[in-house]
């Protein structure tokens, strides 16, 4: 678990690239214990799993700023981005033509035990302008900031119903059988083009929009080996590189297969023939995989079917049972804010004394490593003591106020969870009731345990129902924009009408 934040660690502090280690600094921690300090704020806050930091760096123009001013750069903007929250390493390195500063830092607040999101906006909301306003105090062009994760290769997954595709992976695949094909760089683009992607340059760089997604993704975030130089090298050499989902995969042997042929390679005339027939459109070949044109088919099914089942779960024949259903709902959900005002009402006596106890949390760690002789943490120490005498002087001692803390907490993570039950269940229902939904609610009979042969009808009913769904285009259902059965009468009644 923790290899990836030691091997980031030791990268960033190279002593070769940061002149022996003098363009090294640390903000709220120590350097030479920093990746000690990190770990134990982890096991405080038992979040030892999952991301375990981020990596940000700021990479300056050739030969526009000295190491030492960059390093200047990179200690402020650490101050302002993160304050007193998070534990963070950085350095600049000078050993390339462009200075460029490193900042890693823990996934988890040493002082709260909450861990940093990284939202979507938030580089342009928050991050960027700090690093614009910091270069204009210095007279610099403006700079840029990359994020990124230390921790294992985080999937990029998209959910379907034919399963799951990693993206990137899959643009790669694509990317390297175009390159494979190409006699020139915009003959690549133009194979990318047949095979479904969008293709856009701006600014000398390319950018690809796979089939039914809304972005365009840049080239060169797949790979670095997708530059216009790099991809024009590849076509000229005839190099395809080897698309590999993550360098920390341990290996493991999937088949084995005796009696096999021995492979023969194609020779550099059939190559080119090959080549010639792709070109002139007599060899064409598919994309590897065809799942975005499904993507949407797919998720409508999904949303149906979790309709579908919603009613026949709870028996719902009628709209008019919907709403009653709903209108229950949010009896339940005013009577779990009932439940969350107590529980906040029978925490308030005791306000003071979880404040204290989180000055003696946010301090702890530091003010072990005082007791163990470092000076550097005298100030938390004192506030730790502090602290601790005036909790005791209140009639607390620490564990018990701990102890009702994390009682508090689970009874409004209870109700929270609760909450979050009845409003996916509320959402659902509005799907249901709601005019822009494709379904429209059905009244349906549910299978009486004692008639087999009323049972066979509905799950025949059922089927007629899906086949309706998969039938996607071309059909009533498609021009109306709803899914609509009839469902068979039962023991002489009339049709039961369509409720909408």
């Amino acid at each position: 678990m923790a290899m990836h934040l030691a091997n980031a660690i030791s990268y960033i502090t190279d002593e070769e690239k940061t002149q022996d280690g003098s363009l090294v600094g640390s903000h709220n921690c120590n350097v030479d214990t920093v990746l000690q300090e990190m770990l134990a704020t982890k096991r405080k806050f038992g979040k030892m799993d999952k991301r375990q930091g981020y990596h940000f760096i700021i990479s300056f123009k050739k030969q526009e700023v000295r190491p030492e001013t960059a390093m200047e750069i990179t200690q402020k903007f650490v101050e302002r981005y993160f304050g007193d929250d998070f534990q963070c390493l950085y350095a600049t390195h000078d050993n390339t033509e462009h200075v460029h500063s490193h900042i890693l830092f823990n996934s988890v607040s040493w002082r709260t035990g909450k861990k940093y999101r990284y939202e979507k906006g938030d580089w342009a909301k928050e991050i960027q302008p700090i690093v614009n306003e910091l270069c204009k105090e210095y007279g610099l062009s403006i700079q840029d900031i990359e994020v990124g994760t230390e921790e294992k290769s985080l999937k990029k997954w998209d959910k379907t119903k034919q399963g799951t595709c990693k993206w990137d992976h899959q643009i790669s695949l694509d990317v390297e059988d175009s390159i494979s094909f190409a006699n020139s760089y915009e003959n690549f683009l133009k194979l990318m083009e047949l095979k479904g992607y969008e293709v856009e340059q701006r600014n000398g760089e390319s950018f690809l929009k796979p089939m039914g997604e809304k972005r365009f993704i840049r080239l060169t975030d797949i790979s670095g080996y997708y530059t216009k130089e790099a991809i024009e090298s590849q076509i000229e050499k005839g190099i395809r590189h080897e698309v590999k989902r993550s360098g920390n995969r341990t290996p493991r042997i999937i088949g084995c297969r005796k009696n096999y042929r021995r492979y023969i390679p194609p020779t550099s005339y059939q190559k080119a023939f090959l080549a010639k027939m792709y070109r002139t459109g007599q060899l064409k070949r598919k994309p590897y995989s065809q799942m975005w044109r499904y993507k949407a088919e797919a998720a409508k099914f999904e949303k149906l079917q979790s309709q579908y089942l919603y009613l026949c779960r709870h028996s719902i024949r009628s709209a008019e049972e919907l709403e009653k259903r709903k209108k229950n709902l949010a009896i339940r959900m005013d009577d779990l804010d009932e439940a969350r005002h107590q529980i906040y009402k029978r925490r308030y006596p005791h306000k003071p004394a979880l404040a204290l106890l989180k000055i003696i949390e946010e301090n702890g760690i530091r003010a072990s490593y005082y007791k163990q002789g470092s000076t550097f943490y005298a100030p938390n120490y004192e506030k730790w003591k502090e602290a601790a005498e005036i909790l005791i002087q209140k009639g607390y001692t620490i564990n018990q106020i701990s102890e009702m803390k994390e009682s508090f907490q689970a009874e409004l993570a209870s109700v929270a969870k609760a909450k979050r039950e009845l409003k996916k269940e509320e959402n659902l229902i509005g799907g249901i009731l709601s005019g822009r939904s494709r379904a429209q609610v059905m009244e349906i009979t549910v299978p009486e345990i004692n008639t087999p042969h009323k049972a066979k009808e509905n799950i025949k009913e059922t089927d007629s129902i899906r086949k309706a769904i998969s039938a996607g285009k071309g059909g009533d259902a498609e021009k109306t924009g709803s899914v609509q059965t009839e469902m068979p009468a039962h023991n002489g009644k009339k049709q039961p009408e369509q409720a909408r």
